[in-house]
């Protein structure tokens, strides 16, 4: 991969792969790969020999993740997929009400550290995270944030109840951090036992009201983590970042 450019381009038709050299002045277009699947996400995983894992839904055979090394250009659908857990009673009446996305999709697949050898993590709608030790062949829900207290009050977003980001820390093998729609910023110091919401400072719906420690209810749309250990993200309202793991989160965007 050091001589070659590959972006991967995920549509409704199924996945395209665009590739270049370093000098990316031009382009051959390669796809569609898994045909008739549409690929919410699709990522290369460079631990070790390339290897992709993608998001894909259909809706005649539901949700699944697909890997496979790159240069084969074959990738299968995981043997025991990521399973969505179902809305709760509340949750599905407001996405009733205001039509809503309600089928299970994957939404993200981000590949471990690169001392996790096969370890790959997926976000689904319904929204939960879920682990795979064996380079997306079988899942594993991490139910301590499937479990925690204030889900009975994540409220669906405009794309439905979706965990669509997950970014690792480099430094700490222990810390990680999720965006749900559109419940916030959720983060984790135990490797996903528990689980707390780190939305300080964000501003909520009403005009001017500053969420307290603890509180959920923020529409992140993007989470995104520098190396450096600054937190980034595109909320509903506003562009946010942080120097404090998610404590507090500044705006950026006025």
């Amino acid at each position: 991969m050091a001589d070659r450019v590959v972006v991967c381009a995920g549509t409704k038709r199924g996945l395209f792969f665009l590739e270049s050299d370093k000098s990316r002045s031009t382009w051959k277009l390669s796809g569609p790969h898994l045909k008739s699947w549409q690929i919410y996400h699709a990522v290369i995983d460079t631990r070790s020999t390339p290897r992709l894992h993608a998001a894909a839904v259909s809706n005649t055979f539901a949700a699944t993740t697909a890997s496979g090394e790159l240069s084969g250009l074959k990738f299968e659908a995981a043997k025991k997929p990521p399973v969505p857990p179902k809305l709760l009673p509340k949750q599905a009446q407001f996405i009733k009400k205001w039509n809503l996305p309600a089928e299970p999709r994957i939404w993200h697949v981000e590949p471990g550290r690169a001392s996790e050898k096969g370890v790959v993590y997926a976000g689904t709608a319904p929204a939960a995270l879920f682990r795979s030790e064996d380079d997306g062949k079988t899942w594993a829900e991490v139910k301590g944030l499937t479990k925690h207290p204030s889900r009975k009050n994540w409220t669906p977003g405009a794309g439905g109840l979706c965990l669509h980001s997950i970014q690792l820390d480099p430094k700490d093998v222990n810390r990680m951090y999720v965006g749900i729609s559109s419940a916030g910023v959720f983060r984790t110091d135990d490797g996903g036992k528990s689980w707390k919401p780190a939305n300080k400072g964000i501003t909520g719906y009403e005009p001017g009201k500053i969420l307290k420690q603890g509180e959920i209810g923020t529409c992140v749309h993007k989470l995104l983590l520098h190396p450096s250990g600054r937190l980034y993200q595109q909320n509903h309202i506003g562009v946010y970042r942080s120097y404090t793991h998610a404590d507090s989160w500044d705006r950026i965007d006025q």
